[in-house]
């Protein structure tokens, strides 16, 4: 589930909880300073995350249902350990924390029904029995039970609206009534050191936290009133009518707005260094839940921090192998751990179908079926563990379901470990969304940056073109030397530096695909006037925002080129009525042209060709891709695929297939430099608008796969992994040719090289 209905929130903080020492002289330091650099890493130590960590396989127990919430019921920790072992899983993520503590803490509210039990030390002990690892969940400034509000030692943690009371008061996960905790308030970020230090004091290997940095709300207790007016020089109340950071209100003060993010940020880093220090200083790992590190207004360097992180499941198969890509790349460089969810808390996704209100988890109903072992490995091609949410399914023995799909992933996980651990993309193209973009919303702006990118990995996987998804945290003067092709895809807001480090690349024979407004914005959401961050790369210069869209614009070829494969001067094809208005720089060259068929306005150059020191560029004033995205239509891929082609100099494809569409291809190399193709047919019954839909697929006969051998080595053997045998192979033309018989889901082709 896409974490916690609490990310589509954000939080702030309340406080004055005397008496306990600073876990750190910084820790509410504010200096009234922008957000911390990008690029920041975490002060360093002499921790390091055990090996078995990165690849582990994690089964999660949920704390927000039975038997643990809205009570302590029947909780049986050996059935619980068994249960987890039996599923193939090394590893049990327990729920620790939740509207209250499963353990006898000091510091935050327990179960009243617990008594004296501690169900970490239980679930612990179990867990050494049968030989499992084990680590607790804990969610930052979350959900507090609202039966405890009054109580002098917890009703500073809550997060205060401008009258004194609290704002939210939701069902939570459909049990009880819970509030939201103020997570700027000295109070609470005391209270959670402290707790940290608890979490330790018991026999477990780590501690995760959820969702540092998804925000829930501006909070004006009296802790953060001080506290934020001494960071920004500003009083707090300039926001009172900001009740829902996700629906800003029409006059929102947009400059108090963005001092309270950067004042947020800046103590969520002082959090997790703190947390950090606490943790890894008792010998234990300290992972974090990512997926709110890349909205608006985020500590976007969160991951950095952690030993490793888990990024949110998406229902569509290209959305999750583009986030997965994504986490692998900001984790790979530092061996940290990348997870994804496999599995759901619910029947349905978030927010529908629109029968469940209120929405509330549904973890008790085993009903597992084909999209377990879709998810999986899905999660597995694009370089993450799969975590299985979540074992309560399996206590009360309800339903129809399987744990077969589980348990086959996992297996599989332990077959490939040699091939698939620390294995990495091996792309013709890198897909660069731009954490700047993020930060349009201090213009009131939106960037459509992370969706236009998982237009453009959808159309690249129909095309069969091999690609990675590296965020431009991660792009370095060394990192682009090995890339062929970069595209940022609506990527609104990029940064000075970047825009340098592109313009050296390109100039060195790297290839640019550009589209819609990247690089017309500053990373603090501001115009740029002087035509773009990429205008001499590109050769063009933005004027302004896209206007609104005009109904029946096509692109009309105006030169036949090869970034345009076969689509020849004077076709007309489907465009984008949202095109972002340029003037040409003397040189370039203008390959298409948006015209009205209605009225034969002709209103721009559409797609613009540059040579640009040794290296090319195409810049495309609208997106293809994002309509690729809803349509499929063949002429936007078949361009989109030519474009990138023409930028890499046409140099040889990693791989290919012939199947039908739905079957892709992800190749990885493993460290030993052995390759390994997925193919994943992601061929049936997929109707996921409709909510989190038990799903089945069809099987694919006679998939014809093709991979190229590294120059100076050969292919020993081919063997399926998860069928589990050899089968033959011939060489041709510097390609390793292979007839897999039939492909169900998926297949992991692994070639043995010499």
């Amino acid at each position: 589930m896409k974490r916690r209905v609490f990310l589509q929130k954000t939080s702030a903080g309340l406080g004055v909880l005397a008496g306990w020492p600073r876990m750190s002289a910084r820790m509410s330091v504010a200096s009234p300073a922008l957000a911390p650099p990008r690029r920041q890493e975490p002060p360093a130590d002499n921790y390091r995350a055990p090996e078995w960590l990165r690849y582990s396989r994690t089964i999660y127990f949920e704390g927000y249902a039975p038997p643990v919430y809205p009570r302590v019921a029947n909780f049986d920790a050996k059935r619980l350990v068994e249960l987890s072992q039996a599923l193939g899983g090394d590893t049990l993520r327990f729920q620790a924390v939740g509207y209250r503590a499963n353990y006898p803490s000091k510091v935050f509210p327990v179960y009243p029904e617990l008594g004296n039990r501690d169900l970490i030390n239980e679930v612990s002990q179990e867990c050494r029995r049968a030989g499992m690892h084990l680590y607790c969940y804990c969610i930052l400034a979350g959900g507090l039970d609202a039966r405890v509000i009054d109580d002098p030692r917890y009703a500073a943690y809550v997060l205060r609206d401008v009258d004194g009371q609290p704002p939210i008061r939701t069902t939570g996960y459909g049990n009880g009534v819970m509030v939201t905790m103020c997570g700027t308030g000295d109070p609470y970020r005391q209270a959670v050191r402290k707790q940290a230090q608890e979490l330790c004091e018991h026999e477990i290997d780590g501690v995760y936290y959820d969702a540092p940095s998804g925000y829930r709300g501006v909070c004006f207790c009296d802790s953060c009133r001080p506290g934020f007016k001494k960071f920004t020089g500003m009083d707090v109340d300039r926001l009172r009518n900001v009740r829902d950071l996700d629906h800003l209100p029409d006059d929102t003060d947009m400059h108090a707005l963005s001092a309270w993010y950067d004042w947020a940020n800046k103590l969520t880093e002082e959090d997790l260094v703190d947390l950090r220090r606490i943790i890894h200083g008792s010998g234990k790992f300290m992972l974090c839940h990512n997926g709110g590190t890349w909205r608006p207004g985020s500590f976007h360097a969160q991951y950095r921090y952690p030993d490793g992180f888990m990024v949110e499941h998406s229902e569509e198969f290209y959305q999750r192998l583009l986030r997965s890509l994504m986490g692998s790349a900001m984790a790979r460089p530092t061996k940290k751990l990348a997870q994804t969810y496999m599995g759901g808390y619910d029947v349905a996704a978030n927010g529908h179908p629109l029968h469940n209100r209120p929405w509330a988890a549904h973890v008790m109903n085993l009903e597992d079926g084909d999209e377990i072992r879709m998810e999986g490995f899905a999660d597995l091609a694009g370089g993450n563990m799969p975590i299985y949410c979540v074992v309560n399914r399996l206590l009360y023995g309800i339903g129809d379901g399987s744990t077969e799909p589980v348990k086959e992933v996992f297996a599989v996980v332990q077959k490939a470990e040699p091939v698939l651990k620390d294995s990495a993309p091996v792309p013709y193209m890198t897909i660069v969304p731009t954490a700047d973009s993020l930060e349009m919303f201090r213009t009131r702006r939106q960037s459509w940056n992370l969706m236009m990118s998982e237009g453009m990995a959808l159309a690249m996987l129909d095309a069969r073109l091999s690609f990675e998804v590296a965020p431009n945290l991660e792009v370095s003067r060394e990192w682009l030397q090995s890339q062929k092709v970069i595209a940022l895809c609506g990527a609104s807001a990029i940064t000075d530096g970047d825009a340098q480090l592109l313009a050296e690349w390109v100039k060195n024979g790297g290839g640019l695909l550009a589209t819609y407004d990247s690089g017309l914005y500053r990373e603090n959401g501001e115009q740029r006037q002087d035509g773009g961050a990429l205008r001499e790369i590109l050769g063009v210069e933005m004027k302004s925002d896209a206007p609104d869209g005009q109904a029946d614009t096509f692109y009309r070829i105006a030169k036949t080129h090869p970034a345009l494969g076969e689509y020849q001067e004077g076709k007309v094809v489907m465009g984008d009525g949202m095109l972002v208005r340029v003037t040409t720089r003397p040189g370039v060259t203008v390959l298409a042209e948006a015209v009205n068929m209605e009225t034969q306005e002709v209103l721009g150059p559409a797609i613009v060709a540059n040579q640009y020191g040794r290296g090319r560029a195409i810049y495309v004033g609208g997106s293809l891709e994002a309509h690729y995205a809803a349509s499929r239509v063949i002429s936007l891929r078949k361009m989109l695929a030519s474009m990138v082609r023409y930028l890499a100099s046409d140099a040889p494809e990693p791989f290919s297939l012939e199947a039908p569409q739905g079957v892709y291809g992800i190749l990885r190399r493993a460290p030993s430099g052995d390759l390994v193709l997925w193919v994943c047919a992601n061929v049936g019954f997929k109707d996921a608008a409709v909510g989190r839909m038990r799903q089945q697929y069809l099987p694919v006969p006679n998939v014809l796969v093709k991979v190229r051998v590294p120059e100076g080595r050969t292919v020993r053997s081919v063997e399926l992994l998860r069928a589990g045998k050899t089968v033959p192979h011939s060489v041709s033309a510097g390609y390793a040719v292979i007839t897999l018989p039939a492909v169900h889901i998926a297949e992991l082709v692994h070639l043995s090289l010499a």
